[in-house]
């Protein structure tokens, strides 16, 4: 059985949680001045399954992938210019790496990243969800690049370009991404990461519309990337002191605080009082087991008994199963909106007015509770020139053979500082400073 469905990633559905627990195998930065605590360093543990991007297996054979590709990775020749050394040349003492991080209309939070020689810029979103790192390939024909504004990497521009010669495919809600795999040079946070494999697209869906993002920089647990992943190849090549990343989300148009990646370690500067820890349950993901889901001041406990949850910073929203987040959006006041996508269920709004009125909800977790007020969990946008005023909650089926979790995207994570410790393998949450 497969328990992950297709994800959808930014503002394409996501799927959510049961009553039960999942039966899975187990650019340019400042460099901050503080004290991280860091625990003793253990060897990572990379799983080499090809896993399609959001848990479907994608195995050995790739039989739907164009000619083109396989054409493409037989043409495909080393570089004649010099190779890049195979002798790692360390930094003395890795220090953490904060990078700076744009918000696209709380929508998508994304960093540049520099790959090849001479470097290459490109708009990366950063994406939790997934381990999967790729960008548009130059060879990408014009039939299959929908949209046209992408920055294109061209291996035949970078003189540390390494050919893998294997296929790969990811499939989304909006459409399915091919291409192959390539090794080159990544340029993060000042940091000079070599040897890092990647996916080179050749057919790519609109994933972004007019978002000005052209890949993804995937920061998922492990499983659906090609050997290690970028920030996996930092660790291993001595550019970070811990196996630890943490981030900080902003609301967009509220105040002058950037978002920030900080890779390596913790950045007080965005995060008050204690965290609140849960231990990973799957060998892919960021997943962890939340006890329940109530509304202060009301009865009942959603999801009581328990269920699976997973951090997902590319998604906006909160998923949750269609009857549980149905009933939950009409207990806090919300209504169905009329004439707007149903994605699988029906979007709720609330009255703009009386936002301040609604009841906070609680996320359980090792028996704390992580609060959201309407300021998190309400979504404000002009439609028409009226403000609309919706409801972050969004419900979601899954398939037969599909164990539902619950998906907590950016509308969450902008409350909570989140901490993706794979030192110790868990996630950790504290409230973020005003």
């Amino acid at each position: 059985m497969n328990p992950y469905p297709a994800i959808v990633l930014a503002l394409t559905l996501i799927s959510m949680c049961p009553a039960y627990m999942i039966n899975s195998p187990a650019l340019l930065a400042k460099t901050q001045q503080w004290n991280p605590k860091f625990v003793p360093k253990q060897p990572l543990q990379h799983n080499t399954q090809h896993l399609l991007m959001f848990g479907r297996p994608l195995r050995n054979s790739l039989s739907s992938l164009s000619r083109r590709v396989q054409r493409l990775l037989k043409l495909s020749k080393e570089p004649s210019h010099p190779s890049q050394s195979s002798m790692p040349q360390y930094p003395l003492d890795p220090l953490p790496r904060d990078i700076a991080l744009t918000n696209y209309n709380n929508r998508v939070y994304h960093c540049p990243i520099v790959i090849g020689s001479p470097g290459q810029r490109f708009n990366m979103a950063i994406y939790t969800g997934s381990s999967l790192t790729w960008v548009p390939s130059i060879h990408c024909p014009p039939e299959y690049a929908i949209n046209h504004h992408y920055k294109r990497y061209n291996n035949d521009s970078s003189y540390t370009y390494h050919a893998k010669g294997k296929e790969f495919m990811a499939i989304y809600e909006t459409g399915v991404v091919e291409g192959y795999w390539s090794e080159d040079i990544f340029r993060v946070a000042g940091l000079k990461v070599k040897n890092q494999t990647f996916g080179e697209v050749i057919q790519e869906p609109d994933l972004f519309q007019d978002m000005n993002i052209d890949g993804i920089f995937g920061l998922g647990f492990r499983g659906d990337a090609e050997g290690p992943t970028v920030f996996d190849n930092m660790v291993i090549q001595g550019l970070l002191p811990a196996s630890v990343f943490s981030l900080y989300l902003n609301r967009f148009n509220m105040g002058d605080r950037d978002s920030v990646l900080t890779l390596g370690g913790i950045n007080s500067d965005y995060y008050t009082g204690e965290f609140v820890y849960a231990p990973l349950r799957s060998p892919n993901y960021w997943q962890f087991r939340i006890d329940g889901v109530r509304i202060a001041k009301r009865a009942g406990v959603y999801s009581m008994g328990g269920c699976e949850a997973i951090v997902d910073s590319g998604t906006p929203f909160i998923f949750g199963p269609i009857e549980e987040v149905d009933i939950l959006n009409l207990v806090l006041g919300g209504s169905p909106l009329q004439g707007w996508p149903r994605m699988v269920s029906d979007r709720f709004s609330f009255d703009c007015s009386k936002l301040e009125s609604l009841p906070d909800v609680k996320f359980i977790v090792n028996g704390i509770k992580l609060s959201l007020s309407s300021k998190d969990y309400v979504i404000q946008e002009y439609r028409d020139r009226e403000l609309i005023c919706y409801s972050a909650f969004v419900g979601t089926k899954w398939e037969e053979d599909e164990t539902p979790v619950w998906i907590l995207g950016s509308a969450f994570m902008r409350a909570y500082y989140t901490v993706f410790d794979k030192e110790n393998n868990r996630v950790g949450f504290a409230k973020v400073k005003d």
